[in-house]
């Protein structure tokens, strides 16, 4: 599959949103740690994507998906710091491949799209996290992100076990 990546304006998010729950629920249900517990259902990570609304409007978050055809497959936010003293930063969210289409490209293709539109955006440096020693731990390694740390027990993971957090950063000058 050639990776179709474009980023969503406010009216194509809100349309988008059944599918990204869709995506969430999909996550949990592999065991990845994407802020949900086991059982999250589709009301829950609709939810989720429907508190963004405003900040996808205000321009604050610019949502990207990854496509297979007509198909939503794959999610990732750049969210920008809204603080004065940090108009050079963002945080990337939501890095998301439905388990059908991993190993496709689509991650990576997802990423460069945030980055490219930070970039743009004058935004060189970027944040994330991530569950320690994961897959998305390697993929980001593979990125080239840099390790900031390691906070023991941050989150949990699906099924309720604590779960260290790597935390990352990526200059872009």
């Amino acid at each position: 599959m050639t990776p179709v990546v474009r980023a969503l304006d406010a009216e194509a998010y809100r349309a988008a949103i059944p599918e990204l729950a869709a995506l969430i629920v999909d996550a949990v249900a592999g065991g990845a740690g994407v802020n949900f517990l086991d059982g999250v259902t589709m009301s829950q990570a609709a939810g989720w994507w429907k508190e963004r609304i405003g900040q996808v409007e205000a321009g604050v978050i610019t949502p990207f998906v990854a496509l297979d055809g007509e198909r939503i497959v794959g999610s990732v936010l750049l969210i920008r710091s809204r603080n004065p003293n940090s108009p050079h930063r963002a945080e990337i969210g939501k890095v998301i491949v439905s388990r059908s289409a991993r190993r496709q490209g689509l991650g990576a293709a997802l990423m460069a799209a945030a980055e490219a539109r930070a970039v743009t955006d004058g935004r060189w440096l970027l944040i994330l996290d991530t569950v320690t020693d994961s897959a998305a731990d390697a993929f980001y390694r593979a990125l080239d992100w840099q390790v900031v740390g390691v906070v023991p027990n941050h989150a949990l993971l699906p099924d309720g076990t604590p779960s260290a957090t790597t935390f990352f950063y990526k200059d872009l000058r």
